[in-house]
């Protein structure tokens, strides 16, 4: 079925569970993992997947907290491109998953998350960890941080609130999806004969622009004589046609911190990134001296992609703005043009009229006429060892030395900082580009752990680094066992400057007191050796120049890498505090 996903009634025995049921829809849908805490209210679920472990594929991985759990859900789908699940018993266990499953909303990632309540006999009577409107109310907890939030109070309401939940989290508006099980609910028995045979959801359409926006566009960039392309990350998965077009033209590219990683810091046309921790190169080639036309694709235009709302650069009406999210397009109000369509539908179109209407095939742009161009802050930093580490040097030597196909995850705060600004990997840009995954729009530290872990389960063969401040990694450092558990090689990068970075260089550069951000000196290498996992204290660039990068992403099981930097290095956060 084109664009939609069927659901057919699975092979059970004529009697069984409503949980029975669920797990054999989610097999069905090639869901791999339940990622989650079990706990009494959901002790039918998990019965239920222990008994399809033996069977079938799917598992129920135990992650050390609730929280983990959903970053894990998140991590999953931005590798594998597939609706991932996360699960939680009530009380404190649904609460533990509100932080991520808000920055999942934010980020627009699609998550069923799927929760356990007390038996409904017993709902406000005061029950143990009771999450119904008469305690603690889950639901309204819930209604502002996802697409689709019910509760399956009856057996017969399964079928089409679990096909509601999942049309809406792989939707033109994707985000996590909720679904409230009362654990009487899970328990019951059914009759498979008495619900209908098949059930099909939406699952990632394309969305087909109008025609008359198709042609207009296509006429405003036709009389365009110079223009720049902005890459976001709804460009994922249809850069192709898009990256074609700028080369015909000779259009230069930048891309926003979350489009990050989208095409290659060797490209001949790459300026680098615009927005917050964004270069200086980037920013100038979104002048309008510079550009009659910006070309926003898939943008989300936050704070962060927009470098404080700028509007000098990419808010002007010099903008057209192309995404197949319309709430994303509601916020560019003021471009000469609104697209809704999906970047490859648009992107083919635009490609085979500028094609077909040239004597002769375009020539693509020369990679040796176009010299890389884009502008490092101190770049002489990234090439000189010091002791305490320089930040930039080192963030700037791992994307020299870790394999070209790494998923690079980084943390909120002074890592999403680093990352941006100092990644620069050098490779042929006609190779597979790099993986960079960022998560600064809702900024929840303690992210990238659990995300880096959800990677590597949906992706054993792909090496996975995580970038971590030590503040971030003591808020979530109890997740690192679970890749130790299942041996999965994920590298673990801790900045260890024994502070809350990014609190203190704000503090100081916004003339504030330097208070309250203080952390004790750790020896996080021991931490980790004492979960039995592989690590290194490093104190010196030499000490990092002397590891085996490609045996260490080629081994079973974890490693961290504990490395002291210079906590009086500041990161490149001056845009934003103006912004304050």
């Amino acid at each position: 079925m084109d664009g939609m996903t069927a659901l057919t009634s699975p092979k059970l025995p004529r009697h069984h569970s409503c949980a029975d049921r669920l797990i054999a829809y989610l097999e069905q849908l090639k869901i791999s993992c339940i990622f989650g805490v079990p706990g009494s209210n959901n002790d039918a679920l998990v019965n239920a997947t222990a008994e399809n472990q033996m069977r079938g594929r799917l598992r129920w991985i135990l992650s050390r907290s609730e929280a983990g759990a959903a970053y894990m859900a998140d991590g999953f789908y931005r590798e594998s491109g597939r609706l991932a699940v996360c699960c939680s018993t009530s009380g404190p266990g649904f609460t533990n998953m509100m932080t991520p499953v808000a920055n999942a909303y934010v980020d627009a990632i699609p998550m069923l998350v799927i929760t356990a309540q007390p038996p409904s006999s017993v709902m406000g009577r005061g029950a143990m960890q009771e999450m119904s409107n008469a305690g603690v109310d889950a639901l309204m907890m819930f209604s502002s941080c996802t697409r689709y939030n019910s509760v399956v109070s009856h057996i017969d309401q399964l079928e089409p609130k679990l096909l509601a939940a999942l049309s809406h989290a792989t939707g033109p508006t994707p985000g996590p999806v909720h679904l409230a099980f009362p654990a009487d609910i899970f328990q019951q028995r059914v009759d498979i004969a008495s619900h209908p045979a098949s059930l099909a959801y939406f699952q990632g359409q394309t969305i087909t622009p109008d025609e008359k926006c198709l042609k207009l566009l296509e006429l405003l960039l036709r009389g365009s004589r110079s223009g720049v392309v902005v890459l976001g990350e709804g460009c994922e998965g249809e850069l192709l046609p898009l990256l074609r077009y700028a080369e015909y033209r000779h259009w230069p590219v930048v891309t926003t911190p979350s489009g990050r990683g989208l095409i290659s810091t060797d490209h001949p046309l790459y300026r680098g990134v615009f927005g917050i921790a964004g270069h200086e190169s980037a920013r100038q080639t979104l002048l309008q001296e510079q550009a009659e036309t910006v070309l926003v694709v898939g943008v989300n235009l936050d704070e962060s992609a927009t470098c404080g709302w700028d509007g000098s650069t990419i808010l002007t009406q010099r903008m057209i703005h192309v995404n197949a999210n319309p709430e994303r397009l509601s916020r560019s109000h003021m471009a000469k043009l609104n697209v809704l369509g999906s970047p490859g539908i648009v992107f083919n179109y635009i490609c085979s009229q500028w094609e077909s209407s040239l004597n002769g095939k375009p020539t693509p742009v020369n990679p040796a006429l176009s010299p890389r161009k884009v502008s490092l802050l101190h770049e002489a930093d990234c090439y000189q060892n010091t002791v305490p580490i320089n930040p930039r040097r080192l963030i700037y030597l791992l994307s020299q030395i870790c394999p070209a196909e790494v998923r690079c995850y980084a943390d909120a705060g002074n890592s999403f900082y680093w990352v941006t600004h100092y990644w620069q990997p050098t490779f042929e840009h006609s190779r597979q580009i790099n993986h960079v995954r960022l998560s600064m729009s809702y900024a929840s530290m303690g992210w990238a752990p659990g995300a880096a872990i959800g990677s590597a389960f949906a992706n054993k063969q792909a090496p996975v680094l995580c970038i971590m401040g030590d503040g971030s990694y003591l808020m979530n450092s109890q997740e690192i066992s679970v890749a130790r558990q299942h041996d999965l090689n994920v590298v673990f990068v801790i900045l260890n400057d024994s502070q809350l970075g990014t609190v203190h260089h704000g503090q100081k550069l916004a003339g504030n007191a330097d208070h309250a951000n203080a952390l004790p000196e750790v020896n996080y290498a021991l931490m980790a050796a004492a979960m039995q996992i592989e690590a290194y204290r490093i104190e010196y660039m030499e000490e990092l120049e002397n590891i085996d990068f490609k045996a260490l992403f080629e081994r079973n099981g974890p490693v961290l890498l504990d490395i002291r930097v210079n906590p009086e290095i500041a990161p490149p956060i001056g845009v934003r505090l103006k912004q304050r």
